[in-house]
């Protein structure tokens, strides 16, 4: 209770900023501010995934949009809802009541899926960066709700087809004990046995654990080709560890960590995370492009970009133009105009919002290099494959979502 009264006093005292600027301002800006929200990982065990780097990317969008939309100051909202879907739904809640008309980001699963209906409820707007659950554009989905950069489904694909490739069929997952676990071990097995493979078992660990030795025991005792760890970012590179401890990759089986980024591999060292297959969005270095807003953010933050990051740029970037075409903030107005609107950006051409809330965009399949490939702090990865659009995601169908027409 304390830790949710001091997040709901941080909303308070943004709010008490959003009036003294106002009231400071000149007759022009002082009219009623365009609020938007981000809610994320601020403090937790996803924190570099989105969290702090997420925020910096929503303020340069703002910023490189001139920091007005119809006239109106864009104000900026953040806070951290500590992966308690309570405490989430709870912010977002006073956020859309104060006026937020969209909430960004979110993040874990749980949490997401309140927000998610939350905004139904409201008739305010969601779009997702960290949030990996492709049931948000499937069982879950909303007329209110958009899916940005990625799901758990494209990247699980980029390493399933990668590993199929080099003839590893066998599987065996260690799963993290909650809905996104469940979810990303589901349709991984869906691919695994669309190629020709099998999985030979699964074992879940409770989302606090730190110590993964009983799990990889049994991983490695099922001598599958292939561990995958269907888990979140910061479990997998703990287990990726320990699992060297036990001299699983040692003796022939791979690990496929199933949400693994940039800041991971970072964080994790090349000389344990070479050979790992990642499935991402958008990689710093990819073209000039890419390069050229990835120095601008680490000139702001200190660190190149990950693709959830780099995503909030494009989506709040998005918003404020389809306010702009709109001519107004109004919420079916702008969802309107965010589909209608093509999604054009350093890290997508041509992408779109598919009826169920999905953003249509390529994705891209990395290999980490190892420590003699790489020529720079940040020179991480080396190319495998894009993956279109159309091949990235799974259909939108009318049966699993009902914003799809059959």
């Amino acid at each position: 209770m304390v830790r949710e009264n001091k997040y709901c006093l941080i909303g308070f005292a943004a709010s008490v900023l959003i009036v003294l600027g106002v009231i400071n301002s000149s007759p022009t800006s002082a009219q009623e501010p365009i609020k938007i929200g981000l809610l994320t990982d601020m403090s937790g065990f996803i924190v570099d995934y989105s969290g702090p780097g997420s925020v910096i990317a929503a303020k340069l969008a703002i910023e490189d949009y001139g920091g007005k939309v119809l006239g109106r100051p864009v104000v900026l909202l953040q806070g951290d809802h500590l992966n308690k879907p309570d405490v989430g739904v709870s912010m977002a809640r006073e956020w859309y009541d104060g006026g937020v008309r969209a909430i960004f980001d979110v993040g874990i699963t749980t949490v997401a899926l309140g927000v998610q209906s939350l905004a139904k409820e409201k008739d305010r707007i969601v779009v997702f960066g960290s949030t990996g659950s492709p049931d948000i554009t499937g069982s879950a989905c909303s007329p209110n709700g958009i899916a940005w950069t990625h799901n758990s489904y494209t990247q699980s694909l980029g390493a399933v087809r990668a590993l199929a490739a080099e003839n590893a069929k066998s599987w065996f997952f260690l799963t993290v004990d909650y809905t996104y676990g469940r979810h990303v071990q589901r349709d991984t097995t869906a691919m695994v046995n669309a190629l020709g493979g099998r999985v030979l078992g699964a074992v879940a660990h409770p989302i606090d654990t730190r110590d993964f030795s009983s799990f990889l025991l049994q991983a490695q005792a099922s001598q599958a080709d292939v561990i995958g760890l269907a888990t979140t970012t910061a479990h997998a590179a703990n287990i990726i560890k320990q699992a060297d401890e036990f001299g699983i990759r040692a003796g022939g089986q791979k690990l496929a960590p199933m949400s693994f980024s940039l800041h991971d591999v970072k964080g994790l060292g090349l000389a344990s995370a070479q050979g790992l297959l990642v499935t991402e969005a958008y990689y710093w270095d990819q073209n000039d492009e890419t390069r050229a807003f990835a120095m601008k953010y680490k000139s702001k933050f200190g660190k190149m970009p990950n693709m959830v990051q780099a995503g909030m740029y494009g989506a709040v970037l998005h918003y404020l133009k389809a306010v702009d075409k709109a001519g107004t903030d109004d919420t079916a107005k702008v969802l309107a105009a965010m589909r209608a609107l093509p999604i054009n950006d350093f890290m997508t051409k041509g992408g779109h919002i598919r009826e169920d809330g999905r953003v249509m965009r390529d994705q891209y399949v990395f290999r980490v290099k190892s420590p003699s490939e790489s020529k720079s702090e940040w020179d991480l990865y080396s190319f495998v494959e894009r993956l279109p659009s159309d091949v990235a995601f799974p259909l939108a169908e009318a049966k699993t979502c009902p914003l799809v027409k059959g």
